[in-house]
């Protein structure tokens, strides 16, 4: 499901999420996730982050309580780590945010930003979020699906698949 509107996305690890997905799997494909917070030791508020993005990457939905594994997240822990990158690539295209990043990039001749310029677009848009968080969960996700790139010694950000 494709989102035009810009929405925040939350500070979690893509690990995690793969993480989630493969105790899903484990378990039959569905669970409620109080249980798998407590038989993963982790603090059900953490839990919530990693089911909030593998729910916007659609990879789980949330009826009721419980975490279900829905069919693009079996697909994804069954793929390689290519395929893994290029479904985490594709899933972050639909998103508002990433959408708005990318014309943003392409929109300038070397399709790169000084990172000030994107934390401050990111200020505008998201003005109740953390830019800083927000850049560095971006740049972690964008890097890890080869969409986007970061040079710390130049400071800038950049499109790395066009």
């Amino acid at each position: 499901m494709a989102s035009s509107a810009i929405n925040p996305i939350p500070d979690c690890h893509l690990t995690w999420v793969f993480g989630l997905l493969e105790t899903l799997d484990d378990r039959g494909g569905r669970d409620d996730g109080y249980k798998i917070a407590r038989d993963l030791n982790f603090k059900f508020g953490d839990l919530l982050k990693v089911m909030k993005t593998a729910e916007i990457l659609g990879f789980v939905s949330t009826p009721d309580g419980d975490v279900v594994l829905e069919a693009l997240g079996k697909q994804l822990i069954e793929s390689d780590v290519n395929e893994r990158k290029l479904i985490v690539r594709e899933r972050l295209k639909t998103l508002g945010l990433f959408a708005y990043l990318i014309r943003l990039l392409r929109a300038q001749e070397d399709r790169s930003l000084a990172r000030e310029v994107v934390l401050e677009h990111l200020a505008m848009l998201l003005p109740n979020e953390s830019p800083e968080k927000m850049f560095s969960t971006i740049v972690n996700w964008g890097r890890y699906a080869e969409l986007f790139g970061y040079n710390k010694d130049e400071d800038r950000f950049y499109l790395d698949q066009d």
